[in-house]
């Protein structure tokens, strides 16, 4: 099949950063493609033609109605590229909400639809997996159990390794700072930040007192600084040659804590919703734990303090107990060793190439 045109479509940070790295090693084996782009600033920067941002407009989860529009807007000007340029193929990255509407229309269209990095839906409403059998020609997935659970639902999947293994580095050393430094993430969306940030301070405030611990806050958004104590100092890249410096963290469910056990930082993971999605939540959710490390060993190897029990003194006692020299090496050992399950090196250019040979 021609590989002249392909447009790629992600819709949050973590998505479009792993979407950007395929798009460069798709030009790598075919310079002459043309890519056109819906994402952020990543995507942007390797487009040859970029269409929408919508990372930046905070669309995912339950979505506003202004954004629902806005969305809606986009999927017309979708249709009258996909009929005006008709691109040979289409790759949709993460983000379900939108992408299954964007895979639908390409359906109709008779373009061949390829999904990059499964959305979560076994972890909810796995329904969706038969819209995806529907629609979508191939799944690329990024985590072991989900290429047969694919299977068995009738979609053609591949395990092609998880794209961090070649961005996060392993961290060699396992003893603890004296005195301890410990990393903060509040989070990336706005939204998750405001209900994380006030108990990150408050866990720091008391760590700082029992411990006199250091502290790097880690977000993308320079106005957290106002909002600190002069003892946490703010890091806005994301360089992980400063994070293998924590020695714990503290941090919510999502990319961030794979990529701290993959590096071998011990931390507990918090997230708080609003009390409606919380609830909404525990409805639809199906799955025991929120943080893929504790997902794929089918237990609890990181301590998860979810919405109600998201408080600091929880949180506190969880990072000092954690930081006893007798416990902390092997515990950090053991989340390093996450990396072996999540395939070999070399993953987007792999997924480039069967994309682009199918």
């Amino acid at each position: 099949m021609a590989n002249n045109k392909i447009f790629i479509s992600a819709g949050d940070l973590s998505g479009e950063i792993h979407a950007a790295n395929l798009v460069r090693e798709i030009k790598k084996i075919n310079p002459q493609c043309r890519v056109y782009c819906a994402g952020g600033n990543n995507l942007k920067s390797v487009s040859d033609v970029f269409i929408e941002d919508i990372v930046n407009i905070n669309a995912f989860g339950f979505l506003p109605v202004k954004q629902i529009f806005f969305l809606k807007k986009l999927l017309g000007k979708l249709e009258n590229l996909f009929l005006t340029e008709k691109p040979d193929k289409i790759i949709l990255t993460d983000y379900y909400g939108f992408h299954i509407f964007t895979a639908k229309l390409a359906k109709r269209l008779d373009i061949p639809v390829y999904y990059y990095i499964s959305p979560q839906v076994w972890a909810s409403r796995s329904g969706r997996i038969k819209k995806l059998a529907e629609t979508v020609k191939k799944m690329f997935v990024i985590l072991p159990f989900e290429e047969e659970l694919y299977k068995s639902r009738g979609v053609d999947a591949v395990f092609v390794g998880n794209p961090l293994i070649d961005t996060v580095p392993e961290k060699q050393n396992f003893e603890i700072s004296a005195p301890p430094l410990i990393g903060l993430f509040p989070g990336s969306r706005k939204s998750v930040i405001k209900r994380h940030l006030p108990v990150i301070l408050e866990t720091a405030e008391i760590l700082k007192e029992k411990l006199n611990a250091d502290f790097i806050m880690f977000g993308i958004n320079k106005d957290l600084r106002a909002k600190l104590p002069d003892y946490i100092r703010l890091e806005t890249s994301n360089d992980f040659s400063v994070r293998k410096s924590i020695d714990i963290a503290v941090c919510p469910s999502g990319t961030v804590s794979l990529e701290n056990a993959l590096m071998g930082i011990p931390m507990a993971v918090m997230y708080k919703l609003s009390y409606f999605n919380y609830f909404l939540a525990r409805l639809i959710v199906k799955v025991k734990y929120i943080a893929i490390v504790n997902i794929l060993a089918g237990k609890e190897v990181v301590p998860e303090f979810i919405q109600f029990d998201a408080v600091a003194e929880k949180i506190a006692a969880c990072v000092t107990e954690q930081l006893k020299p007798e416990r902390y090496a092997s515990k950090a050992r053991e989340l390093a060793d996450f990396r072996k399950m999540l395939g070999t090196p070399g993953v987007s250019r792999r997924t480039a190439e069967m994309i682009l040979n199918d």
